[in-house]
Formats: structure tokens, C-alpha cells, sequence
């Protein structure tokens, strides 16, 4: 039979948001799943937002294929994903929590589908999530990292035990005649930042590491880093404030951590862990204050596309760490599939990394991509005063671009880069340019685009990325929509 599928994700996790990685949170679980597993310390994710972010990941097709660029859209149905292949090859399916990445009704297509957004909210829970809604209205009232605290809330209101919960429950159920797949796709540590009182004694303020940078790092950046800096409210924020956030962050994750624990724990009772492949992913990082910012931005920084990924199988993926070669979110769908026996969909872009994993080849990658929001974006406004102006007096005007939009939450600029283990090079639809030694500034701290020492190498990355953008263009038409719609004729 083939393998099943558990596939573990988190919301805005750093790379360094696990104690394996180096960083300030524990994360004992999770530490062990990437010492018994591949843990691949060079994986990029191709967006630094969440929808994009999620259909790169679960179709294994870049941003301008797939059409979803920003969080406003879900995909489109004919697009084939993870979860529509192996519905097509007979598996099991259950998604828990988070969304972002299909429209409502195609849960139906799911055994069970635990979304967050139906979730029913009474008793406690109910004042919890509404603790929750006024914790996160802090963000536009004060500033993006001010609805970080502990509660004293029992932990099973909280999303992350439910979320568990329900996978142990999906584990223990799931027949026994057919493989499994499913995703827990967590909601943290995504804002608002809101942690179990339990962990405040485990990260004492005195005790956190606040970022060191230049007090200049966003001089040479692009011009919207700066009106974000100021939208979000960073500047406010003292080193008390910037330590509290962290501190309640690395608690968001310990918690995580523990019920990832109780799911891997779960697999084991069930007797099924050496049939089952282990994904443990996230969408995008957080600033965490490098750059004096937090949260997350529409810019292509490694803070935010530098994360976790860990494949474990017992008996199959031999304990490793991968650090000699970089690998893209896009190819962790066909990576899956071929470990499943299960047919690569046309239109697919990414690269398996079975031949990595089997020990076939140690090089996978050494240039990968990133991309965020259409072409028709551009950030119109020069200044944060300009910005604010303008969303104060329309951010309630039908038709207006900031519609609805949160005052921290400046618009988005298409953008495009390319990463070796060398160099970036960031391009911008409005002509700004960013290319960084990474060599020398692993940091990207000091931007030499406009050096003229290094025209040719900008010159040189820029024609690949626009290379890269025009092999990569979407080879679906109407013809390929229509044969996948009638080949994946289980998927309703």
C-alpha cells in the first residue's frame, strides 16, 4: 500500500524558530522529528504572505502560473494540488485549521475538514476568541506588535489543541484499506500573538536576544520598507515592547510544539508511523525584529522566505541535515507525489527531491526564485504621511484600493528575485533595484545595486531571473484545464 501522508504546518515561522536552528524558542519535538528525518537547513519559500505562499507549496507551481499573488484569492479550480492527486489515487483526506488556499465549498472533497473560519465558538472558547479579536485590534490602534501577551485561558479553548485534537481523533479513525493524507495546518504563530501564561516564567524578558543592525539597514532598501516601518508602528516600539513580542512569539511556538508532540505520539499508537511520511513546513518567516520591524511584509527579505522544512519517514529518508544545496517550496508537491507512486500533473514546476533524499545526488538547486503580487501593483506613495493621509480619508470609500485594508498594511509592488548561495538580486516593477553579497553580508544589510563594481553581476542575475520568468510561464491553456478537470474526476 502506498505511504500515508501527515503533513504538519505552521503559520509565520522563522527558520530559526526551532531550538535545532539555532534559535531562542524550544521546540523539543520538533527537534527530534529533524534528527530522525532530513532537515533542509537551505529551503526558500517563494512568497513571504500566506496565500501565495501555500498554493506554491500545495500545487508545486509558481505564483505566476497558479495566478495567486496575494491573500486576496484562493485557486482557481482547475488547478491540481496535492490533496486532488491523491483523492484521484484513492487516499483518505483530512485538512484541520487554516485555509488560505482553496474556496470553501471544495472542502467538501475532504473526509474530514476542520476549518477555523466554521469553527464554533461557545462558552470559553467564545471569550477567548474575542480576548483574541481585541488583543489583534492593538496591531492598528498602537502598533503591529502590540496585541503580543499571555492569557490565562484553559488551553483546550485554544486553537492549536483543538487542532490536535482532531488529528489524533483523524489518526485513530482512518481505515486501515487505504492510505492516508492529512494537513494540521496551524493558525500560529501568526498575529494576533496571544501565548499560554504557562510559558511567560519559560522566556524571561532579561534573558531575550533583540537583533543587532545597522542603525541605517533600511537606506538603501526599497522605499516602501520604510513607509512599513512607520505604519506598523516598529519605531514605537521600546526594547521592552520588542522583547515581549519575542517572548510570547518563542511561547506560540513552544505550544505548537507540544501538540505536534501529541499528534507524532498519536502516529505511533496507531502503529502506522513507519508506513507514514512526516512534512513539517511553515508559509513564511517574520521579521522578528531584524530591520527594527515585526510581523511580515510584500518584500522578498530571507527573514521571511528562509524556513523549515523537515521529511521524515522511517526506514526510507535517512537522518541527514542538507545544507550543501538549496531547495523551493514548489518542490515539495512533486517531491510527495513521487514518494507516493502517484503521477506527476502536468503544468507541475518544482523538483522532486526524492533522488536527494535516496541518496542518489547531494546537489538539488543551487538558484532559486521568489515572487509577490501582480504586475499591475505599485505602491503609489512616497512617504508614511502620504500613505496615512490617503487611508484615513478613503479606507471606507467603495472602489478605493485601500478598501478595507488595515493601516499598517501598505500596498504591495510587484517584485521578483533570484537567490544563489552567493548573491540576491531583487527586482522591482518600478525600476528599484537590490542585489546583496551573501557572501560577506549574509544579512542583507548593504545594498551594491547601484555600485558600479558590480554592474555585471546585477546585470548577469537580472537576465537570468527574466530567463527563469519567461521558461517558467504557464504551459496550462484551456485544453490542459479541461483534461485535468475530467482526469480528476473524484475531486467534486
Amino acid at each position: 500500500m502506498q505511504p500515508n501522508v501527515l503533513f504538519i504546518m505552521t503559520d509565520q515561522q522563522r527558520y530559526d524558530g526551532m531550538s535545532c536552528h539555532g534559535g531562542q524558542a524550544r521546540t523539543p519535538n520538533l527537534d527530534r522529528l529533524a534528527a530522525g528525518g532530513a532537515d533542509f537547513r537551505q529551503f526558500f519559500t517563494q512568497a513571504p504572505v500566506c496565500a501565495p505562499s501555500r498554493c506554491n507549496l500545495f500545487t508545486g507551481r509558481y505564483g505566476h502560473s497558479h495566478g495567486v499573488r496575494e491573500n486576496n484569492a484562493r485557486l482557481d479550480r482547475h488547478e491540481v494540488h496535492l490533496f486532488k492527486a491523491l483523492k484521484q489515487a484513492g487516499y483518505h483526506l483530512g485538512y484541520i485549521e487554516k485555509n488560505h488556499l482553496l474556496e470553501k465549498e471544495e472542502f467538501d472533497n475532504f473526509d474530514l475538514a476542520d476549518l477555523e473560519e466554521t469553527r464554533k465558538a461557545e462558552g470559553e472558547r467564545a471569550a477567548f476568541v474575542q480576548f483574541s479579536k481585541q488583543q489583534h485590534a492593538k496591531l492598528r490602534q498602537i502598533g503591529a506588535w502590540a496585541s503580543a501577551t499571555f492569557h490565562d485561558f484553559d488551553p483546550k479553548v485554544t486553537s492549536p489543541y483543538l487542532s490536535r485534537q482532531n488529528a489524533v481523533s483523524f489518526i485513530q479513525d482512518a481505515p486501515k484499506d487505504r492510505p492516508f493524507c492529512l494537513a494540521v495546518s496551524f493558525s500560529d504563530p501568526h498575529a494576533p500573538h496571544v501565548a499560554l501564561r504557562k510559558y511567560d516564567a519559560r522566556y524571561p524578558l532579561d534573558k531575550i536576544r533583540l537583533p543587532e543592525y545597522p542603525p541605517d539597514v533600511l537606506a538603501g532598501k526599497a522605499p516602501r520598507l520604510k513607509i512599513k516601518q512607520e505604519a506598523q508602528g516598529s519605531l514605537k516600539a521600546s526594547d521592552a515592547d520588542k522583547r515581549r513580542y519575542l517572548a510570547v512569539y518563542f511561547s506560540m511556538l513552544s505550544w505548537l510544539d507540544e501538540n505536534i508532540g501529541e499528534i507524532l505520539s498519536a502516529l505511533d499508537a496507531s502503529g502506522r508511523r513507519k508506513d507514514t511520511i512526516v512534512v513539517f513546513t511553515t508559509d513564511h518567516g517574520d521579521f522578528g525584529f531584524d530591520y527594527g520591524m515585526c510581523k511580515k511584509d510584500l518584500v522578498l527579505l530571507d527573514c521571511l522566505l528562509h524556513v523549515p522544512l523537515i521529511l521524515a519517514w522511517d526506514g526510507y529518508i535517512a537522518p541527514k541535515i542538507v545544507d550543501g544545496t538549496m531547495a523551493e517550496q514548489v518542490d515539495v508537491m512533486p517531491t510527495l507525489l513521487d514518494l507516493c507512486g502517484v503521477e506527476m500533473p502536468f503544468g507541475c514546476q518544482g523538483r522532486s527531491l526524492a533522488p536527494l533524499l535516496r541518496g542518489e545526488t547531494e546537489r538539488h538547486k543551487d538558484t532559486i526564485y521568489a515572487e509577490i503580487c501582480p504586475p499591475d501593483y505599485r505602491n503609489p506613495y512616497k512617504s508614511h504621511d502620504e500613505f496615512i493621509a490617503d487611508w484615513n480619508r478613503n479606507h471606507e470609500t467603495p472602489g478605493h484600493p485601500l478598501r478595507w485594508t488595515a493601516n499598517y498594511n501598505v500596498p504591495g509592488d510587484f517584485v521578483k528575485a533570484i537567490r544563489t548561495p552567493e548573491w540576491k538580486y531583487v527586482w522591482y516593477a518600478d525600476g528599484f533595484e537590490e542585489l546583496y553579497d551573501l557572501r560577506n553580508d549574509p544579512n542583507e544589510w548593504v545594498n551594491l545595486a547601484g555600485q558600479a563594481e558590480y554592474r555585471a553581476t546585477r546585470e548577469l542575475l537580472k537576465m537570468r531571473l527574466l530567463e527563469w520568468h519567461a521558461l517558467s510561464e504557464d504551459p496550462l491553456d484551456q485544453m490542459w484545464h479541461n483534461r485535468h478537470l475530467a482526469k480528476y474526476d473524484r475531486w467534486k
